[in-house]
């Protein structure tokens, strides 16, 4: 029995290229999300620690080194601020992104199920024609006994 051949095999790899190179453009940004997720809540602890240093100091309250911390409490602050503006932008590219994969995902699967149809069809009706010789085989010989 032959192989079967999807005629639309070239334009099916294209489409699994595409939905791959889809695929690692997901994976960049849920990277840079989860990269910026994870600074924001650096700077979170960092804030929480600098706060409970210049509290457990004990003894003598530094003017000096409490205007030093505050400024410091303060630039962190505002690049959270940032951080969490640009977390927003990238989940938004994310979700555009994630939006073609699923696209890109989909015309794939709808080849694929092409493919798996015409593949089931063709093996049946080769199926179907190896019977049919078969019998007219077996008809043939019983035709030669009589």
């Amino acid at each position: 029995m032959r192989r079967f051949q999807f005629r639309l095999e070239r334009f099916l790899d294209l489409r699994r290229w595409k939905e791959r190179e889809w695929e690692i453009r997901l994976a960049h940004a849920t990277g840079r999300v989860i990269l910026l997720k994870s600074r924001i809540a650096e700077i979170g602890a960092e804030i929480g620690a600098s706060y409970e240093r210049s509290f457990t100091s004990g003894a003598a309250v530094d003017i000096a080194a409490m205007a030093g911390r505050e400024l410091y409490v303060q630039r962190l602050a505002s690049e959270r601020v940032r951080k969490v503006a640009e977390l927003e932008v990238r989940t938004r590219e994310m979700e555009e992104v994630r939006a073609r994969y699923l696209e890109a995902a989909r015309d794939r699967k709808v080849l694929d199920k092409l493919k798996d149809r015409r593949a089931g069809e063709y093996y049946e009706r080769q199926r179907d024609e190896e019977y049919k010789t078969i019998d007219d085989l077996n008809t043939a010989a019983s035709l030669r006994k009589l």
